[in-house]
Protein backbone atom coordinates (compact mmCIF):
# COMPACT_ATOMS: atom_id res chain seq x y z
CA UNK A 1 0.00 0.00 0.00
CA UNK A 2 1.46 3.33 -0.78
CA UNK A 3 2.40 5.33 2.52
CA UNK A 4 1.70 8.50 1.19
CA UNK A 5 -0.78 11.11 3.33
CA UNK A 6 -0.71 14.41 1.05
CA UNK A 7 -3.07 17.34 0.92
CA UNK A 8 -3.11 19.63 -1.92
CA UNK A 9 -5.45 22.74 -3.05
CA UNK A 10 -7.19 23.01 -6.28
CA UNK A 11 -9.59 25.39 -5.49
CA UNK A 12 -8.85 28.02 -1.99
CA UNK A 13 -11.53 30.93 -2.97
CA UNK A 14 -14.78 31.69 -1.01
CA UNK A 15 -18.24 32.76 -2.50
CA UNK A 16 -17.67 32.97 -6.35
CA UNK A 17 -14.68 32.03 -8.63
CA UNK A 18 -12.37 35.37 -8.79
CA UNK A 19 -10.33 34.98 -11.97
CA UNK A 20 -7.87 37.56 -13.48
CA UNK A 21 -4.32 39.32 -13.02
CA UNK A 22 -5.00 39.84 -9.76
CA UNK A 23 -5.34 36.52 -8.46
CA UNK A 24 -2.97 34.45 -10.23
CA UNK A 25 -0.73 33.52 -7.50
CA UNK A 26 -3.35 32.48 -5.06
CA UNK A 27 -5.88 30.94 -7.75
CA UNK A 28 -9.14 31.58 -8.00
CA UNK A 29 -11.53 28.93 -8.03
CA UNK A 30 -13.90 28.40 -5.91
CA UNK A 31 -13.00 25.15 -2.48
CA UNK A 32 -11.76 21.97 -3.25
CA UNK A 33 -9.17 19.96 -1.57
CA UNK A 34 -7.61 16.44 -2.50
CA UNK A 35 -6.46 14.05 0.40
CA UNK A 36 -4.31 11.26 -0.95
CA UNK A 37 -4.00 8.30 1.69
CA UNK A 38 -2.79 5.00 0.95
CA UNK A 39 -3.71 5.18 -2.64
CA UNK A 40 -7.41 6.29 -1.47
CA UNK A 41 -8.81 9.62 -3.25
CA UNK A 42 -10.48 11.99 -0.89
CA UNK A 43 -12.39 15.24 -1.94
CA UNK A 44 -13.54 17.63 0.04
CA UNK A 45 -16.27 20.16 -1.61
CA UNK A 46 -17.08 20.32 -5.35
CA UNK A 47 -16.39 24.32 -5.79
CA UNK A 48 -14.73 24.79 -9.69
CA UNK A 49 -11.49 23.53 -8.53
CA UNK A 50 -12.71 20.36 -8.65
CA UNK A 51 -12.72 20.69 -12.45
CA UNK A 52 -8.98 20.86 -12.89
CA UNK A 53 -8.81 17.81 -10.25
CA UNK A 54 -11.16 15.74 -12.53
CA UNK A 55 -9.22 15.99 -15.36
CA UNK A 56 -6.08 15.17 -13.87
CA UNK A 57 -7.58 12.12 -12.19
CA UNK A 58 -8.29 10.74 -14.76
CA UNK A 59 -5.20 11.09 -16.24
CA UNK A 60 -3.65 9.86 -13.67
CA UNK A 61 -5.78 6.75 -13.49
CA UNK A 62 -4.24 5.75 -17.41
CA UNK A 63 -7.76 3.68 -18.23
CA UNK A 64 -7.90 2.34 -14.76
CA UNK A 65 -11.34 2.38 -12.56
CA UNK A 66 -11.54 5.26 -10.69
CA UNK A 67 -13.35 5.43 -6.99
CA UNK A 68 -13.74 8.50 -5.35
CA UNK A 69 -15.41 9.74 -1.74
CA UNK A 70 -16.49 13.34 -2.32
CA UNK A 71 -17.38 15.21 0.69
CA UNK A 72 -19.08 18.48 0.81
CA UNK A 73 -19.32 20.63 3.60
CA UNK A 74 -22.24 22.11 2.64
CA UNK A 75 -24.95 22.85 -0.13
CA UNK A 76 -23.90 26.59 -0.94
CA UNK A 77 -23.42 27.35 -4.27
CA UNK A 78 -19.68 27.37 -4.59
CA UNK A 79 -19.49 24.46 -2.91
CA UNK A 80 -21.04 22.62 -5.43
CA UNK A 81 -20.82 24.11 -8.60
CA UNK A 82 -18.26 22.19 -10.18
CA UNK A 83 -19.89 18.68 -9.89
CA UNK A 84 -21.63 19.08 -13.16
CA UNK A 85 -18.02 19.19 -14.80
CA UNK A 86 -16.27 16.76 -12.83
CA UNK A 87 -14.95 13.87 -15.60
CA UNK A 88 -15.04 11.05 -13.54
CA UNK A 89 -18.51 11.24 -12.78
CA UNK A 90 -19.26 10.82 -16.67
CA UNK A 91 -16.86 7.71 -16.97
CA UNK A 92 -19.10 4.39 -16.07
CA UNK A 93 -16.10 2.23 -14.29
CA UNK A 94 -15.90 5.20 -11.95
CA UNK A 95 -17.44 4.55 -8.32
CA UNK A 96 -18.24 7.93 -6.62
CA UNK A 97 -19.57 8.49 -3.10
CA UNK A 98 -20.61 11.77 -2.69
CA UNK A 99 -21.67 12.31 1.11
CA UNK A 100 -22.00 15.57 3.28
CA UNK A 101 -24.78 17.74 4.92
CA UNK A 102 -28.54 17.37 4.45
CA UNK A 103 -31.84 17.88 6.03
CA UNK A 104 -32.17 14.40 6.02
CA UNK A 105 -31.42 10.63 3.93
CA UNK A 106 -31.94 11.97 0.45
CA UNK A 107 -31.90 15.50 0.71
CA UNK A 108 -27.85 16.36 -0.59
CA UNK A 109 -29.06 14.09 -4.02
CA UNK A 110 -32.10 16.62 -4.17
CA UNK A 111 -29.95 19.28 -4.22
CA UNK A 112 -27.48 17.81 -6.93
CA UNK A 113 -30.62 16.72 -9.08
CA UNK A 114 -31.58 20.51 -8.43
CA UNK A 115 -28.35 22.54 -9.68
CA UNK A 116 -28.96 19.92 -12.69
CA UNK A 117 -32.32 20.42 -14.00
CA UNK A 118 -32.81 20.60 -17.48
CA UNK A 119 -33.77 24.38 -16.96
CA UNK A 120 -30.38 24.81 -15.16
CA UNK A 121 -27.83 22.48 -16.81
CA UNK A 122 -28.03 19.98 -20.14
CA UNK A 123 -27.00 16.56 -18.66
CA UNK A 124 -29.03 15.43 -15.60
CA UNK A 125 -27.60 13.86 -12.68
CA UNK A 126 -28.48 10.15 -13.79
CA UNK A 127 -27.46 10.96 -16.81
CA UNK A 128 -23.73 10.94 -15.32
CA UNK A 129 -22.16 7.47 -16.48
CA UNK A 130 -21.17 6.75 -12.93
CA UNK A 131 -22.07 4.41 -10.43
CA UNK A 132 -22.72 6.91 -7.37
CA UNK A 133 -23.39 6.32 -3.92
CA UNK A 134 -25.03 9.47 -2.59
CA UNK A 135 -26.30 9.93 0.86
CA UNK A 136 -25.92 12.52 3.79
CA UNK A 137 -24.74 12.17 6.60
CA UNK A 138 -25.89 12.68 10.59
CA UNK A 139 -23.07 14.57 12.97
CA UNK A 140 -23.03 11.14 14.68
CA UNK A 141 -22.18 9.12 11.54
CA UNK A 142 -18.46 8.52 10.69
CA UNK A 143 -16.98 7.44 7.30
CA UNK A 144 -14.48 4.70 6.74
CA UNK A 145 -12.79 3.66 3.87
CA UNK A 146 -10.62 0.11 4.33
CA UNK A 147 -9.93 -2.67 1.89
CA UNK A 148 -13.88 -3.77 2.42
CA UNK A 149 -14.97 -0.11 0.99
CA UNK A 150 -16.56 3.22 1.79
CA UNK A 151 -19.37 2.74 4.37
CA UNK A 152 -20.48 4.50 6.83
CA UNK A 153 -19.95 3.40 10.54
CA UNK A 154 -20.99 4.05 13.87
CA UNK A 155 -18.30 6.02 16.26
CA UNK A 156 -15.54 4.42 18.13
CA UNK A 157 -16.25 1.16 15.84
CA UNK A 158 -13.22 -0.46 15.54
CA UNK A 159 -11.24 -0.04 12.04
CA UNK A 160 -7.84 -1.27 11.06
CA UNK A 161 -4.87 0.75 10.82
CA UNK A 162 -4.63 1.15 7.36
CA UNK A 163 -7.85 2.44 7.37
CA UNK A 164 -8.86 6.20 6.19
CA UNK A 165 -11.69 7.42 8.70
CA UNK A 166 -13.47 10.93 8.68
CA UNK A 167 -15.11 12.22 11.99
CA UNK A 168 -17.65 14.75 11.61
CA UNK A 169 -18.47 18.06 13.42
CA UNK A 170 -21.80 20.34 13.02
CA UNK A 171 -21.36 24.03 13.27
CA UNK A 172 -23.79 26.59 13.14
CA UNK A 173 -21.24 29.62 13.01
CA UNK A 174 -23.07 29.61 9.19
CA UNK A 175 -26.40 30.24 8.02
CA UNK A 176 -28.21 26.49 7.75
CA UNK A 177 -24.80 25.12 9.36
CA UNK A 178 -21.71 23.41 8.16
CA UNK A 179 -20.10 20.19 8.91
CA UNK A 180 -16.31 20.13 9.77
CA UNK A 181 -14.18 17.00 8.66
CA UNK A 182 -11.23 15.43 10.37
CA UNK A 183 -9.74 12.98 8.52
CA UNK A 184 -7.17 10.45 10.33
CA UNK A 185 -5.22 7.71 8.76
CA UNK A 186 -1.78 6.13 10.25
CA UNK A 187 -2.16 8.31 13.29
CA UNK A 188 -1.68 11.11 10.99
CA UNK A 189 -4.97 14.15 10.94
CA UNK A 190 -6.06 17.04 8.97
CA UNK A 191 -9.45 19.18 9.68
CA UNK A 192 -11.35 20.70 7.24
CA UNK A 193 -12.91 24.20 8.81
CA UNK A 194 -14.54 25.89 6.27
CA UNK A 195 -17.54 28.61 6.32
CA UNK A 196 -17.19 29.03 10.29
CA UNK A 197 -17.33 32.25 12.03
CA UNK A 198 -15.03 32.53 15.17
CA UNK A 199 -16.59 33.21 18.64
CA UNK A 200 -15.47 35.42 21.33
CA UNK A 201 -13.47 33.65 23.21
CA UNK A 202 -13.01 30.80 20.48
CA UNK A 203 -14.96 28.15 19.39
CA UNK A 204 -14.77 25.87 21.92
CA UNK A 205 -16.49 22.89 20.19
CA UNK A 206 -14.40 23.50 17.07
CA UNK A 207 -11.07 23.35 19.25
CA UNK A 208 -11.64 20.46 21.01
CA UNK A 209 -12.84 18.77 17.68
CA UNK A 210 -9.35 19.96 16.29
CA UNK A 211 -7.31 19.29 19.59
CA UNK A 212 -3.89 18.20 17.95
CA UNK A 213 -4.53 17.85 14.49
CA UNK A 214 -1.71 18.09 12.06
CA UNK A 215 -2.92 20.19 9.72
CA UNK A 216 -6.34 22.37 10.38
CA UNK A 217 -7.38 24.11 7.34
CA UNK A 218 -9.47 27.26 8.49
CA UNK A 219 -11.53 29.86 6.94
CA UNK A 220 -10.27 33.14 7.11
CA UNK A 221 -12.17 34.97 4.46
CA UNK A 222 -11.83 38.43 5.67
CA UNK A 223 -9.39 40.91 7.12
CA UNK A 224 -10.52 42.21 10.45
CA UNK A 225 -10.89 45.54 9.49
CA UNK A 226 -13.58 44.11 6.29
CA UNK A 227 -15.39 41.66 9.12
CA UNK A 228 -15.79 45.28 11.57
CA UNK A 229 -16.82 47.42 8.46
CA UNK A 230 -13.72 50.00 8.64
CA UNK A 231 -13.30 49.46 5.29
CA UNK A 232 -16.04 51.60 3.87
CA UNK A 233 -18.43 48.47 2.77
CA UNK A 234 -20.63 47.37 5.31
CA UNK A 235 -19.40 44.97 8.47
CA UNK A 236 -19.75 41.24 7.37
CA UNK A 237 -19.85 39.97 11.01
CA UNK A 238 -22.64 37.35 10.93
CA UNK A 239 -21.77 36.27 7.53
CA UNK A 240 -20.56 32.81 8.65
CA UNK A 241 -16.69 33.74 7.86
CA UNK A 242 -13.65 34.36 9.96
CA UNK A 243 -10.79 36.24 10.74
CA UNK A 244 -7.18 35.86 9.86
CA UNK A 245 -7.09 36.52 14.01
CA UNK A 246 -10.16 33.99 14.34
CA UNK A 247 -8.72 31.48 12.90
CA UNK A 248 -5.28 31.76 14.55
CA UNK A 249 -6.66 31.74 17.89
CA UNK A 250 -8.68 28.89 17.01
CA UNK A 251 -5.32 27.14 15.74
CA UNK A 252 -3.98 28.18 18.97
CA UNK A 253 -6.44 26.63 21.18
CA UNK A 254 -6.68 23.34 19.10
CA UNK A 255 -2.66 23.03 19.35
CA UNK A 256 -2.17 22.32 16.23
CA UNK A 257 0.86 21.59 13.92
CA UNK A 258 0.31 23.60 11.01
CA UNK A 259 -2.55 26.24 9.86
CA UNK A 260 -3.67 26.95 6.19
CA UNK A 261 -5.68 30.05 5.80
CA UNK A 262 -8.81 29.55 3.35
CA UNK A 263 -11.90 30.34 1.16
CA UNK A 264 -10.13 33.53 0.64
CA UNK A 265 -12.47 36.65 -0.56
CA UNK A 266 -13.10 36.66 -3.87
CA UNK A 267 -12.21 40.64 -4.12
CA UNK A 268 -8.70 40.62 -2.26
CA UNK A 269 -6.08 40.48 -4.73
CA UNK A 270 -2.25 38.43 -4.35
CA UNK A 271 -0.79 41.24 -2.40
CA UNK A 272 -3.70 41.81 0.07
CA UNK A 273 -3.52 37.64 0.86
CA UNK A 274 0.60 38.25 1.28
CA UNK A 275 0.07 41.06 4.05
CA UNK A 276 -2.75 39.05 5.63
CA UNK A 277 -0.12 35.82 5.61
CA UNK A 278 2.40 37.91 7.47
CA UNK A 279 -0.62 39.17 10.16
CA UNK A 280 -1.45 36.09 10.71
CA UNK A 281 2.46 34.62 10.92
CA UNK A 282 2.68 37.05 13.24
CA UNK A 283 0.25 35.37 15.36
CA UNK A 284 0.19 31.84 15.03
CA UNK A 285 4.18 31.13 13.52
CA UNK A 286 3.24 28.22 11.62
CA UNK A 287 0.68 28.97 9.08
CA UNK A 288 0.04 29.94 5.74
CA UNK A 289 -2.68 31.12 2.87
CA UNK A 290 -3.50 28.31 0.63
CA UNK A 291 -2.83 28.50 -3.07
CA UNK A 292 -3.70 26.50 -5.72
CA UNK A 293 -1.27 23.60 -6.39
CA UNK A 294 0.20 23.70 -2.90
CA UNK A 295 1.07 20.28 -1.75
CA UNK A 296 1.38 18.97 1.99
CA UNK A 297 2.67 15.56 2.74
CA UNK A 298 2.89 14.28 6.43
CA UNK A 299 4.70 11.28 6.78
CA UNK A 300 4.55 8.61 9.32
CA UNK A 301 8.25 9.97 10.65
CA UNK A 302 7.04 13.62 10.83
CA UNK A 303 3.58 13.81 11.54
CA UNK A 304 4.12 17.34 13.59
CA UNK A 305 6.64 18.51 10.74
CA UNK A 306 5.88 19.33 7.25
CA UNK A 307 8.87 19.05 5.68
CA UNK A 308 8.17 22.15 2.37
CA UNK A 309 8.58 25.42 4.40
CA UNK A 310 5.73 27.55 2.71
CA UNK A 311 7.49 29.96 0.61
CA UNK A 312 5.09 32.82 -1.01
CA UNK A 313 4.27 31.54 -4.54
CA UNK A 314 6.46 33.12 -7.43
CA UNK A 315 4.62 33.83 -10.74
CA UNK A 316 7.43 32.34 -12.47
CA UNK A 317 6.82 29.24 -10.51
CA UNK A 318 3.25 28.14 -9.60
CA UNK A 319 0.98 29.20 -11.79
CA UNK A 320 -2.80 28.40 -10.60
CA UNK A 321 -3.87 24.87 -11.67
Amino acid sequence: MDDKFAIRFWGVRGSYPAPGNATVRYGGNTPCVEVTAGGRTLILDAGTGVIPLGRDLVRRASGKPLEVLLLVSHLHHDHTQGFPFFTPAYIPSTRLHVYGLGADAESLERVLESNQSAQRFPVSLREMGAAKDIRSLRESDEVVWDEDGVRVAAPAQSVGRDALRVRIHRSYAHPGGVYVYRVEWRGRSLVYATDTEGYVGGDRRLAAFARGADVLIHDAQYSEAHYRGQTGAASTQGFGHSTVEMACEAASAAGVGRLVLFHHDPSYGDAQLDELQARARSLFPNSQMAYEGLTLELNELQVRRILDDFVAPRISSQSPS
